[in-house]
């Protein structure tokens, strides 16, 4: 399910006969397990666009790539980075029902029209560091005054608006003032990610929360930011400059060097843990030599070297090529030391962490929190969700085939703590 994240784009109407117009909810089932789902299709000319959300995948927003309505005979497609689904269905009156196939996984689907909208009120904006422009989403609370706001950070790779877009719909309803932009370099914004640095991203979000003190709407007082995996990284660079923010949440951020946290994610990544000890070794040693080139100055030829040895492996990848940008990205950020940020924050600070996350030890909670108050800061609060990944997502036995299961108190924990956070 995690694939359909990245569908994109509008749908096509061959022949209307019916009206899928206006907002649904139901339920998609599979294997036993059913997901409850809020769907919105609407109508421009010939052309339907139509979306979904899911507390349940904490997902907003999510649009399908084509929907067809001939009679009442409707299909969907849903089309992601691994897997495609297929709903075919029948509209009869208020309700939508028929049958799905998300991957390899067959399952059913039943939909009632609602009354209700259940998108929140959303305002584009832009806003500039220097030559860059961020283009991005006001997410807006009901009610008249001024409202605190939050800021959302991205992780690594080309992150759009859309990653954030649930939680800054929660955060909306709750009250909130809530701004999602893309990244530099991605959808609307300019700029190039794969060029950039930490304080680049840190700049960028700066000029963000200047944006947010700008707006009528927002308590300038009480601004405050989340960050997850690199943005949790990033968030501290933010506070450290900017000594007014209201909050800051940081969400599977990694107190260690860029080295130590990748070595530890590219294990995962290989199943190191569970390998045989000889081939533990070797694999080790293979993520070893990736690492002492990306974030220790080792020559190329030391990689390419311990690569050929290990082909065939069962846990075996081929590094990216000496041209990819991941390198130059790695030695950009290898001197990075995240503690050196958070002795200077001062705001309150919530650190959550998934307990069974693969990509960032969970040690890191202890190492930033105690820098934190040797520094003076005592408002640090840490928040561990049990059987959690990175995602927080929880882990399920290899044989589920259900729906991925979020942890379902994860969005009103962070609303909660912002709300008291002072």
């Amino acid at each position: 399910m995690n694939s359909m994240l990245l569908a994109l784009g509008l749908c096509s109407l061959i022949r209307l006969q019916g009206d899928l117009s206006g907002s649904w909810t139901g339920v998609w089932t599979k294997a036993g397990d059913s997901l409850p789902v809020a769907v919105t299709f609407r109508k421009m000319g010939d052309t339907y666009s139509g979306f979904f959300d899911s507390d349940s995948l904490q997902v907003a927003g999510i649009p399908f790539q084509k929907v067809s309505c001939e009679g009442d005979h409707v299909t969907i497609l849903l089309q992601g980075d691994a897997t495609t689904t297929n709903f075919d269905g029948s509209l009869s009156g208020n309700e939508l029902s028929g049958r799905f196939k998300d991957g390899d996984v067959e399952g059913t689907f039943r939909l009632t029209r609602s009354a209700v909208d259940v998108q929140p009120q959303e305002k584009e904006v832009d806003f500039a560091n220097g030559h860059v422009r961020l283009v991005g989403t006001e997410v807006l609370p009901r009610g008249k005054g001024r409202h605190p706001a939050i800021l959302f950070l991205h992780g690594s790779g080309p992150e759009g608006r859309w990653a954030s877009r649930y939680l800054a719909w929660k955060f909306a309803q709750a009250g909130f003032v809530a701004l999602i932009y893309d990244q530099r370099g991605v959808g609307q914004s300019t700029g190039d990610w794969k060029k950039s640095s930490f304080d680049d991203f840190a700049k960028d979000a700066l000029a963000g929360i200047r944006r947010l003190e700008s707006l009528p709407e927002v308590d300038a007082r009480r601004i405050g930011i989340y960050g997850h995996s690199q943005g949790a990284t990033v968030a501290p660079m933010i506070a450290a400059k900017d000594t007014r923010l209201g909050f800051v949440i940081a969400s599977a951020g990694s107190g260690l060097t860029p080295a130590e946290t990748e070595t530890y994610s590219l294990e995962n990544s290989l199943g190191v843990p569970t390998l045989p000890a000889k081939e533990k070794s070797e694999a080790r040693r293979f993520v070893r030599a990736i690492v002492d080139v990306g974030y220790r100055g080792h020559p190329w030829s030391g990689l390419t070297k311990i690569v050929e040895p290990f082909k065939g492996r069962s846990w075996f990848f081929q590094p990216p090529p000496a041209d990819n940008y991941y390198w130059a990205f790695s030695k950009r950020i290898a001197s990075h030391r995240p503690l050196s940020f958070w002795k200077r924050v001062k705001a309150p600070v919530l650190l959550t962490y998934g307990t069974l996350d693969e990509r960032v030890p969970t040690t890191s909670a202890d190492l930033i929190a105690k820098t934190l108050r040797a520094a003076g800061n005592r408002k640090v609060a840490v928040k561990p969700f049990p059987g959690a990944d990175h995602t927080f997502t929880l882990v399920q036995p290899s044989s589920y085939r259900g729906w991925p299961k979020k942890v379902g108190t994860y969005a009103a924990t962070l609303i909660d703590w912002a709300r008291r956070a002072r």
